[in-house]
């Protein structure tokens, strides 16, 4: 196999097509720019384009199936929006964050480059359905419904929480959300699975229903919050932890978490070959400690996992 040196690497994972591909996480506007800074106190602090790499591994990489090895690429989808995870370097282009620059790695191991393509959150399960990317790369918790829709291989551990302004004024917590403003990212678990139920449980304890307000990208959802035109806001702890940390001390997460969920690489069904390399890419950058020194890096350790395994319907 032809291995691409590590610049060339580097060089792929920004964004395929300049600035077309902001916006992955729900069509949201530049990570520097717009409601996405507004929002996102990281936008205010210095984000280099430097990255940890992972180390080839034969071994990984002669699992991929050869279309991929012999293109020495992997199109996936990425963009900015929801920090830390995703979001853009100080240059304005370069994609950066924990789960790119994991993913980055992967591809270190792999021998192979990682080219980013920008679909809109909603469209990412139809698109690896059409064949338009090898893979998605998009925070997403594995679920028995997108497990009927697509293949996992996981890389991390969320945790659904709340922000809310620092004292919590109003109390808020994850069993006092009736009658409350509630906002939201679109096409999340917090918004299609969690917040209906405990929607529904306000409902049959005869009190009022949350207001739940969605909005197409979390920092949306954050800024809502920080207006005034939400109480809390729902999401991963480690996401939100980071705006609350780099938040001038105007926001906290509670120190609770619903339903921790496990995160995954998606795949079209039926992408074994793929799957099997990405996962083995994974474990290797766990057994070597590379997995948590990218995690310390971006400050989610809490979401480390063990072990990388595939995923599908027949596993779920």
């Amino acid at each position: 196999m032809n291995i691409p040196t590590a610049p060339a690497r580097r060089l792929a994972i920004a964004l395929a097509a300049g600035l077309g591909a902001v916006g992955l996480l729900a069509g949201c506007a530049s990570g520097t720019t717009g409601s996405d800074a507004a929002a996102d106190p990281t936008s205010a602090e210095t984000i280099g384009t430097d990255s940890i790499a992972g180390t080839f591994d034969q071994a990984a990489a002669d699992l991929l199936p050869s279309d991929i090895a012999d293109a020495g690429t992997i199109v996936s989808t990425g963009g900015p929006g929801y920090s830390p995870h995703f979001l853009l370097a100080d240059d304005g282009k370069t994609l950066v964050g924990n789960d790119v620059e994991l993913l980055r790695a992967v591809g270190d191991v792999l021998g192979v480059e990682i080219e980013y393509q920008a679909i809109g959150f909603d469209a990412i399960i139809p698109s690896l359905q059409s064949g338009r990317v090898d893979m998605a790369n998009a925070a997403m918790s594995i679920t028995d419904e997108r497990l009927a829709a697509v293949d996992f291989v996981s890389y991390f551990a969320g945790g659904t929480s709340l922000i809310v302004p620092t004292g919590n004024p109003l109390k808020i917590d994850l069993d006092s959300m009736c009658g409350r403003r509630i906002a939201v990212q679109q096409g999340t678990v917090y918004n299609d699975n969690y917040l209906p139920v405990f929607d529904q449980a306000c409902v049959d304890a005869g009190e009022d229903p949350i207001e739940i307000s969605v909005f197409p990208t979390q920092p949306d959802a954050t800024l809502a919050l920080t207006s005034g035109r939400a109480d809390a806001s729902m999401s991963d702890y480690g996401p939100l932890s980071y705006v609350a940390d780099r938040s001038g001390g105007t926001l906290e997460v509670l120190q609770e978490t619903y339903d921790p969920s496990t995160w995954g690489f998606a795949f079209p069904q039926g992408s074994d070959e793929l799957e099997a390399a990405v996962s083995a890419a994974v474990n290797v950058l766990i057994a070597d400690g590379t997995y948590g020194e990218i995690l310390e890096k971006w400050g989610v350790t809490s979401g480390a996992i063990d072990e990388s395994e595939v995923f599908t319907d027949d596993k779920a």
